[in-house]
Order: structure tokens, then sequence, then C-alpha cells
């Protein structure tokens, strides 16, 4: 895909962006993992994931982080706006909406501050588990496709609804409504491919379910009938 960046007004190839600084990134300045995200108007909770993805549950929108330069990152939020932050002596990030100079030349203006403070990095199981898809096999049935949507919305296509995901250590928490609440143990491998996790129907240990891995899921998807809340 090819894209005008928001920060130099460079076209560049994302392809080779994310394959070229997501990493360098991540091992310099930039962690990933959850930060504090404050601005004039409050603080809440932000995420800088690997592949450059940036994500926010309470401002659910399709958004990336782009290491501009060395202590450097932008942040394309969609409709939230554009961001640069700059890294300080104690490992936040400050700086402010992103725009332009009468001359059309990308400016940083910090009266419209935000600063990100690195708060804790993800675990393995969050990695693996938030924005996923895996195969659930249960007895005697046919084994069908399940989300782990990172707004807290699990989901099936198969069996649609308003149905929610919680994490905790390594206890997965599912409940599908009128299917049922389940429990489940995560397994992390080290080849993501081979996770696993094992559980039942709550309370009925007979009644067993489980998952094996298919594949990671962009950290926004997008809803047409959204309820609106931050799970």
């Amino acid at each position: 895909l090819i894209v005008q960046s928001a920060w130099t007004g460079a076209t560049l190839d994302t392809r080779k962006a994310v394959r070229s600084r997501s990493h360098r990134c991540a091992r310099g300045v930039m962690k990933i993992g959850m930060y504090n995200f404050q601005w004039a108007g409050g603080e809440f909770e932000v995420e800088f994931r690997e592949k450059n993805i940036f994500w926010c549950k309470r401002f659910a929108n399709e958004a990336s982080w782009t290491e501009v330069q060395p202590g450097v990152v932008g942040v394309n939020w969609g409709k939230y706006g554009n961001y640069q932050l700059t890294a300080q002596p104690d490992g936040s990030f400050a700086g402010g909406v992103l725009t332009t100079d009468a001359s059309g030349a990308p400016v940083v203006n910090t009266n419209d501050w935000r600063k990100a403070t690195f708060v804790r990095a993800f675990t393995p199981a969050e990695e693996l588990l938030s924005g996923s898809a895996w195969m659930l096999h249960y007895e005697n049935g046919v084994p069908f496709r399940v989300e782990f949507h990172a707004d807290g919305h699990f989901h099936s296509p198969a069996y649609p609804g308003h149905h929610l995901w919680k994490l905790n250590g390594n206890q997965v928490a599912i409940e599908w409504g009128k299917y049922g609440s389940y429990d489940l143990t995560l397994e992390v491998a080290a080849d993501r491919r081979q996770s696993t996790a094992s559980g039942s129907l709550r309370g009925h240990p007979a009644s067993w379910r489980r998952l094996t891995y298919e594949e990671a899921l962009p950290a926004y998807v997008f809803k047409e009938n959204s309820c609106g809340h931050s799970h």
C-alpha cells in the first residue's frame, strides 16, 4: 500500500516501512506496551503494539504509530488526529497535535499537548489473545472459528451476537449469552501457531472446549452495529 506520510508529506511503501521501522523502534526508546496518555482534558490508556499498531479501547479507531526519526514518534489516529511525540529524559514521550503552518509544512502544536508515559509491557497472553482468531473444538461437533477482538468483544461468525471476553493472567472467561459462559486456560507456545486454550462450560467440566490458534487480527475491527461500549 502506497500512502502519503502525515508527518513529512512524502509517499512511502507501508509494507517496507512497517518491516524496517517497527522492530527498530521497539528495541529502542519506544517500548511496546501500555501507556498512560495525557492531555489537557484528562488521561486514558493507549497501547503501542508490534507491527506499528496504535490502539486505544476508549477511542477505538484504525490507527498506527511510526518512528519518524530516532526518539521521535508519529501517531496517525484517524478521526482523532495526528500527533508527534519526542522522547523525554524521564522516558516519557511528549509533543502535540501535528498540523501545518502557512506554507503547508508540518508543525507540532505544543499548545495542544499530549504526553505518553510507559506503564508496563504486555504479558505473553495479552499479546497473543487480544486481536486473534481461533478454531473452537467441542465434544461431538465440527470445529468453527471464534475471534477475540481487542475491544473486548467475543465474536463467532457462526453464532453472532453481543458477547464479551476477559483475560486474567492466563485464564480466559467468555460470556457467550444464550450459548453459555466458559472458562479456559491459555497455553502460550513459543511458536504462537501452536498455542492452545482448554476448559469447559462454567461449572460443567465434562462439557469441554478447546481452542487452537488461527491468526492475528487487526486491533480495530469495524462493527456496523457497534454497541459503542468500551468493555
